[in-house]
């Protein structure tokens, strides 16, 4: 039974030392990496799902204070175009091309923020 043994013994002993230590390095490596990844993934998931749903509750609050913006957008500029027109300047219609496309933008992102937590 030992004349069995020792033979596959003393070729596994010379085995491991005929491995390249490249091979051995990176076959640990790789194994790590992968027993970390799977162990991440696995505590991980309650985390995301927790920062979701608590990000998704801010979503009314915010398209709200959107709208409210461009509530102030559109008062503001609404004196500025009066005032404008009151002093004669030129560049009214600009004023006014400026104001919309900020009431518009600020509209529209607000309506559009739901969609990027669906």
């Amino acid at each position: 039974m030992l004349q069995v043994v020792n033979p596959i013994k003393n070729a596994l002993q010379q085995g491991w030392k005929n491995l390249p230590k490249k091979r051995i390095a990176s076959f640990v490596g790789m194994f790590l990496f992968c027993a970390v990844a799977t162990y991440a993934s696995s505590k991980g998931a309650g985390g995301f799902t927790k920062a979701t749903t608590e990000i998704s509750s801010y979503q009314t609050p915010v398209a709200n204070l959107m709208k409210a913006i461009a509530a102030v957008i559109v008062l503001v500029g609404a004196f500025n175009v009066y005032f404008k027109m009151q002093n004669g300047d030129q560049d009214v219609k600009k004023t006014i091309m400026m104001t919309i496309g900020g009431c518009v933008a600020f509209i529209a992102m607000s309506e559009a923020l739901p969609m990027f937590f669906k």
